[in-house]
């Protein structure tokens, strides 16, 4: 079952019937970890399956559910900056593997658009999801602008942003726009117990830390990804006492990865704040002042690096090689 609006989930399932000719350009926004990705995977999933009547995420059987869960379907490409942490398989029209870096290229982008005049190989049409499309260069941005104004036919485009303000306004205006926002606790607490099966206080604690947002809930179910928020908040206590070159080799990898970095940053948000409003509990051998301080200076940074093309790494040096000052 997908976690949807009720408004964003029956607009959506209209696409589900063969008879309706669907919008071809279509932009989820809204803020990070809200499920527009995940809907709009279960989406493509649920509209490339080939069982007649259509349903979130697929049946799960059909041969063209079986090609998506494996990444191997030829009618489906998903777009996305990614970090070095966590690289992914990106599969074009001729099954040639293709991996994203950082940035969504001219280049790749050109072969997106040529994988869309494709005709569909086993689904009535094709489709073209661009996750993080707020990051697309604006060269990069200009180069889609014919393909938005005339779509090839049988094809779907999906742009996903939690920035749709550095989208171009002439990429916006061709885009029907759907907007996803932060879902009450109540509802967080009722779809985590029916369908994954947790106790209400299981569903309470991870509700109240998920804050409104279903994409992190799901984050706090994976063990895995709990272990990387540990292994990342106790990194800054050893950043804080180490000496200049130990501060300045740690921070220069961080920056070299946007998309990590941005990922820890949170992680020692989240630390600091728990820090801060329980002093008894505390992680870091700081005064409740200095943590403040720091809280402050992170919180700007993740919002300087988040919405402008910075020295990442220059910044970080200036508030830790500043230690002294907190």
């Amino acid at each position: 079952m997908i976690f949807l609006e009720e408004r964003i989930k029956t607009f959506l399932e209209g696409f589900f019937n063969p008879e309706t000719k669907p919008v071809q350009s279509l932009l989820f926004y809204g803020e990070e970890a809200v499920g527009k990705r995940t809907t709009a995977l279960a989406f493509a999933k649920a509209l490339l399956c080939q069982v007649e009547q259509k349903t979130w995420n697929g049946c799960g059987h059909c041969q063209n559910c079986l090609r998506f869960d494996k990444g191997l379907h030829p009618d489906f490409l998903l777009l996305e900056p990614i970090s070095n942490e966590v690289r992914k398989k990106v599969l074009l029209s001729e099954a040639k593997e293709v991996l994203i870096d950082n940035d969504v290229s001219i280049e790749t982008v050109r072969k997106a658009i040529e994988f869309l005049h494709y005709e569909p190989q086993f689904s009535s049409l094709r489709i073209l999801i661009i996750n993080e499309a707020d990051r697309l260069k604006e060269d990069v941005q200009n180069t889609l602008l014919k393909t938005l104004e005339e779509p090839p036919r049988n094809t779907l485009i999906i742009f996903i942003t939690a920035l749709p303000q550095r989208l171009l306004t002439t990429v916006l205006s061709r885009l029907l726009a759907l907007r996803f926002y932060r879902s009450s606790s109540k509802k967080i607490i009722g779809f985590l117990i029916n369908q994954q099966s947790l106790s209400l206080s299981k569903a309470q604690e991870i509700a109240e830390k998920a804050d409104g947002k279903i994409g992190l809930a799901f984050r706090l179910l994976d063990r895995e990804y709990l272990e990387d928020i540990e292994k990342n908040q106790k990194k800054l206590a050893i950043i804080l006492e180490s000496d200049f070159l130990g501060q300045l080799q740690y921070l220069q990898e961080l920056a070299g990865d946007k998309v990590h970095l941005l990922t820890v940053l949170k992680s020692w948000l989240e630390m600091l704040n728990r820090d801060i409003q329980q002093e008894s509990k505390r992680n870091l051998k700081l005064p409740l002042a200095s943590k403040v301080k720091l809280a402050k200076e992170l919180l700007k940074a993740f919002y300087l690096i988040s919405n402008y093309n910075i020295n990442s790494s220059l910044l970080l040096e200036n508030i830790f090689l500043n230690y002294d000052g907190f």
